[in-house]
């Protein structure tokens, strides 16, 4: 792997009460300002590893560090100093403003119970213009479409002023115009410095992306290598456990 240890994660286990294991001794590493694509079947336990990563779940035995340091040894607000974590779903309890939505992405920065300043309202006009969303800042969330809500849950990642985006299925869903969208603004954020890692079905994505990918089948990694591997048909197949072939096809990555 090119580049120094960013986080790092060995031997992980996890599962869920007493039930079996999802992941069974997963170990990874990603550099700081790399791109990492987590994919698997359905249930391979991709979204577990994901949440283990960024310090939302507790694995059974194993460990993760960030910059050598234990995961584990950071207060819930420093894991989110360093680490924006996008859920692939949520629910909206209010129509929020587009620039207060963002404006959650703060709180790790905020004190308890203060209100926004100019530098954090600063940072979310910041993160909309960076992902093309500046002039939707006075809009409410709920006039939003699919693709326009995702870009807003981006910015308020970004605003949020992690090194790390750990983003849950970012384009699922979405048109391909969209798709495209969000495709472009994370390479751009990678460029930047931004270190992402994140999990989706979409091949072409990931290798759009590029960086490294990881294929996570049965809780275990089943293929590890640079993302433009994951054209390799038998590779696949072996991962997936269905036929491959490569054809061309119109694609918007």
């Amino acid at each position: 792997m090119s580049g120094t240890s960013y986080l790092s994660a060995r031997d992980i286990v996890f599962g869920w009460g007493a039930g079996p294991a999802v992941l069974d001794r997963v170990r990874l590493e990603a550099a700081r300002g790399q791109t990492l694509a987590i994919l698997g079947p359905n249930g391979a336990g991709k979204t577990s590893l994901l949440s283990v990563l960024s310090g939302r779940l507790t694995p059974r035995a194993g460990s993760v560090t960030l910059e050598h340091r234990p995961l584990r040894a950071l207060s819930a607000r420093e894991r989110a100093q360093r680490i924006a974590f996008l859920p692939q779903l949520e629910k909206l309890p209010f129509n929020y403003r587009v620039l207060d939505f963002v404006l959650m992405g703060r709180t790790p920065h905020m004190e308890a119970f203060a209100l926004p300043g100019p530098e954090d309202e600063s940072a979310a006009s910041v993160a909309l213009e960076a992902l093309g969303m500046g002039s939707f800042a006075d809009r409410n969330i709920g006039e939003l479409s699919g693709g326009e809500l995702q870009l807003a849950r981006i910015a308020r990642c970004l605003a949020q002023g992690a090194s790390i985006l750990m983003l849950d299925e970012p384009a699922s869903m979405l048109d391909p115009a969209h798709a495209r969208h969000i495709a472009d603004a994370l390479a751009a954020l990678v460029s930047a410095g931004k270190t992402i890692i994140y999990t989706t079905h979409d091949i072409g994505l990931g290798i759009f992306l590029g960086g490294r990918a990881i294929i996570i089948a049965h809780g275990k990694i089943a293929w590890d290598g640079p993302a433009e591997g994951l054209r390799d048909a038998e590779m696949l197949e072996r991962a997936y456990g269905i036929s491959f072939s490569v054809k061309e096809l119109p694609s918007a990555f």
